[in-house]
């Protein structure tokens, strides 16, 4: 049986980037029958060749989610790893995630990131459990990128990436930790996240910002509706994202947007939603804080 199905996402990065990538999983103490690596080319200019004990699947531009969402398709591990093609994983940290899998079996394993090459073996700080991921989610902040954790097949059900907006991952990762049983949260930075000028979150041109906040709102929505069909534990759960959430929401439109017309717009939009003022919780001090400012403009 494939223990793990690694889903790398590529679109039109050099392909040294994506070999770096794929050597990073070639690397971890995986027999060749542990793993599958499964490449979703989502329509680059220039296709990619074929390479050694890697599946590529190539299919027309559409976008993230829809690549991902190809890529769950395909995947026969009974775990999945996602990875952005020019990113990669460190094979020490990583195999420090893969015996706490083997060892421990969780629903998901959340784990840490960095931007740099570490100089010297990465060293295990601690590792916090869970009984589910709604336990987490009602007394932690989360942080939602896909590729920050390792998690069951099974426990995705019908659950996909929504296509075609950004922050996707802010819609999805909730969702699947409703879905989660035991969760384990490691200290440990096993992936390498690199930053560049034309990363999504590092684009500042003013379209790309309305859209980024146009879709975020609409995450936003989308969560608050799922609130309000779901049990007490799990409500209360989700209801603390969203919370916080909208407060990032918030401090972004004041960031990012220099038109009071468009602010007082996008607040009124959060009022009719029902999700501003916010909820005063004391979730953390800084939402405490901003939740009782919220109250008084």
């Amino acid at each position: 049986m494939i223990r793990i199905s690694f889903i790398i996402t590529y679109y039109n990065e050099p392909q040294a980037l994506l070999e770096e990538c794929i050597q990073s999983v070639l690397s971890l103490p995986l027999r060749p029958d542990e793993r599958e690596i499964l490449v979703v080319d989502d329509g680059s200019k220039e296709p990619l060749s074929d390479i050694k004990g890697v599946s590529i699947v190539r299919q027309e531009n559409q976008g993230l989610s829809a690549a991902r969402n190809r890529g769950l398709e395909l995947a026969q591990g009974e775990y999945i790893q996602f990875l952005d093609a020019d990113d990669f994983l460190l094979p020490d940290a990583y195999g420090q995630v893969l015996g706490l899998q083997s060892e421990q079996q969780p629903d998901m394993l959340m784990f840490g990131f960095t931007h740099k090459i570490p100089m010297r073996r990465s060293c295990q700080k601690g590792v916090e459990p869970f009984r589910s991921g709604i336990a987490f989610l009602r007394t932690r902040n989360m942080r939602a990128s896909a590729w920050g954790y390792l998690f069951r097949r099974s426990i995705l059900q019908d659950l996909r990436f929504y296509p075609g907006i950004l922050h996707e991952d802010e819609l999805f990762t909730p969702q699947l930790l409703l879905k989660a049983g035991r969760l384990l949260v490691a200290d440990i930075p096993a992936y390498y996240y690199r930053i560049g000028t034309t990363t999504i979150t590092h684009q500042q041109e003013q379209t790309h910002v309305q859209k980024r906040l146009n879709d975020t709102f609409f995450v936003i929505r989308q969560l608050n509706k799922l609130v309000r069909t779901l049990p007490d534990e799990a409500r209360d759960a989700l209801a603390r994202r969203v919370s916080q959430l909208t407060m990032d929401y918030i401090y972004n439109v004041f960031r990012q947007t220099h038109d009071g017309q468009e602010r007082r717009a996008r607040i009124s939009a959060l009022r009719e939603a029902g999700l501003y003022p916010l909820p005063v919780r004391t979730y953390t001090v800084k939402y405490w804080l901003f939740a009782l400012m919220s109250h008084f403009f």
